[in-house]
């Protein structure tokens, strides 16, 4: 009788798809640290309450809140292309509407729920720092992004850092619904593997060991910086 679950292919499928992990760290990181730049602006921008960019940035936010990343994902996949020929059309440019990388629509994507995520933790961060530091700062006479990049930010870094190394695990997690768009990251090699051997639990299992060893990776690291 053939095995029902064939446990030495699952070390084996380990192994496989250890070289797809450098792509899904580079999509994870990409989307995370532009992603937290975005939420920095928005936090920003809510906070100083400007005019039509805060009502801008609250729509957006709620956007990229409400509907699902996935859905997200394949729309702007399907949207850039159209985006392109618009633009050849207005502008009488020749680009090329289909050359546009999937890698880098996904980390954009991917960058934009992570900037919505991120805004209110950042927001909450920089509402965080004493008040009497700001002040001192204006009183040496630093300009308000002087006291914004010394003073407010490394101070709310050390309080959003925890929120954000969770948000990094969430979205190299989230990193795998990038095999829709054609990346072949952990998760879409993972799927190969099964079909090939017909040995989707084994793969997927190998998968799921993998981004838990990650996982567990970032947290003792985070924990070392904190």
């Amino acid at each position: 009788m053939d095995t029902i679950i064939d446990f030495p292919a699952i070390g084996r499928y380990v192994l496989d798809l250890v070289p797809y992990i450098p792509v899904t760290l580079a999509l994870s990181v990409v989307a995370t640290v532009v992603g937290t730049l975005l939420g920095l602006g928005l936090a920003l921008i809510k906070l100083a309450r400007v005019p039509v960019l805060s009502q801008i940035s609250a729509v957006l936010v709620s956007y990229l809140r409400g509907t699902p990343p996935l859905v997200q994902l394949l729309l702007n996949v399907n949207a850039v292309p159209i985006a392109i020929l618009y633009i050849n059309h207005a502008f009488g440019t020749d680009w090329d509407a289909m050359a546009l990388s999937p890698f880098l629509v996904a980390a954009f994507t991917f960058a934009l729920t992570e900037a919505a995520y991120s805004s209110e933790t950042i927001r909450a961060a920089l509402l965080s720092v004493d008040r009497r530091e700001i002040e001192a700062a204006h009183a040496l006479g630093m300009t308000s992004w002087q006291t914004l990049t010394r003073v407010t930010v490394p101070n709310a870094a050390v309080v959003a850092f925890p929120t954000l190394v969770n948000h990094f695990i969430g979205m190299l997690k989230q990193s795998s619904l990038a095999f829709v768009v054609s990346i072949v990251e952990i998760t879409a090699y993972a799927k190969i593997l099964g079909g090939r051997d017909y040995r989707f639990f084994e793969a997927y299992l190998a998968t799921a060991i993998i981004y838990w060893a990650l996982t567990v990776l970032i947290e003792q690291g985070a924990r070392w910086i904190e």
